[in-house]
């Protein structure tokens, strides 16, 4: 167990159906001040940008999904977000191919065995997948996921959410996004086609078109003393063995996207 009774009592208390989730938005010093007070084991587990998306992912499926939901992550990774969901009263399932790829890990044996409140299945997400049934998912939700794929793979990915989403379920992923420095152009491009997909599946009419949303969200982003970057500590643990002028630092804030299926 990850959770004590306490303090699945104080989430649901301090979060459940209260916890305001906008259809856009981003990280904040703010939210992860909160996550710090009230779920530290999340917001310190990692070291970069996950300590962030991970805590504000529960708060907000507390926030939106009624207890009993049933939720689906992509790409979960060690699944301790999923755990976290499943004792404080959900029920969820992982997909996750656990090959390594996008420098994910594993070890799905030892997650399995680790995390036996979450059902995984060992598999790249697609439409293609007969063991999961159509239509049924109160949320499909990514942490870190989305800006690791483009062009094609992600119009498959979104046409899988479309595939388990329940009607009136929601899409609601945080997204690493290069505000500053190398790769800025390919990430705002990537963000745009995210936004798209999102939009699509609500079939909402936007006010402005997706890459005017991104031009907006940035703007207000950079001139906000408030937004959570992730930190020089942060970007060299992504760096790794990585010499620093392969991999200079970036500005990277988290985008949090949340909408509704039609």
């Amino acid at each position: 167990m990850l959770l004590t009774a306490e303090q699945r009592r104080l989430l649901l208390e301090r979060y459940q159906r209260v916890y305001p989730v906008s259809e856009l938005g981003y990280s904040t010093v703010r939210d992860y001040c909160d996550s710090c007070d009230y779920l530290p084991f999340l917001s310190s587990y990692q070291g970069d940008l996950k300590d962030f998306e991970r805590p504000w992912t529960v708060k907000a499926i507390l926030g939106t999904c009624p207890k009993g939901s049933t939720l689906l992550e992509i790409g979960a990774g060690e699944p301790i977000v999923a755990q976290a969901l499943a004792e404080l009263g959900y029920k969820v399932v992982v997909v996750d191919p656990y090959d390594g790829s996008a420098r994910g890990p594993t070890e799905y044996q030892y997650f399995r065995s680790a995390y036996p409140d979450v059902t995984i299945h060992r598999a790249l997400f697609s439409s293609e997948l007969p063991d999961l049934p159509r239509k049924a998912f109160s949320c499909v939700y990514s942490i870190s996921v989305l800006e690791h794929i483009s062009g094609p793979a992600l119009s498959l990915t979104f046409q899988a959410i479309r595939t388990f989403l329940a009607p009136g379920g929601l899409s609601l992923h945080s997204i690493d996004h290069v505000t500053e420095g190398r790769d800025a152009e390919f990430h705002r491009q990537n963000l745009t086609d995210i936004l798209k997909h999102q939009l699509d599946l609500s079939r909402t009419a936007a006010a402005a078109a997706p890459a005017a949303l991104v031009e907006s969200l940035e703007s207000n982003l950079r001139t906000d003393i408030d937004t959570y970057y992730l930190s020089a500590a942060g970007h060299n643990l992504w760096r790794g063995q990585t010499p620093y002028d392969q991999f200079p630092y970036r500005k990277v804030a988290s985008i949090l996207s949340c909408h509704q299926m039609a």
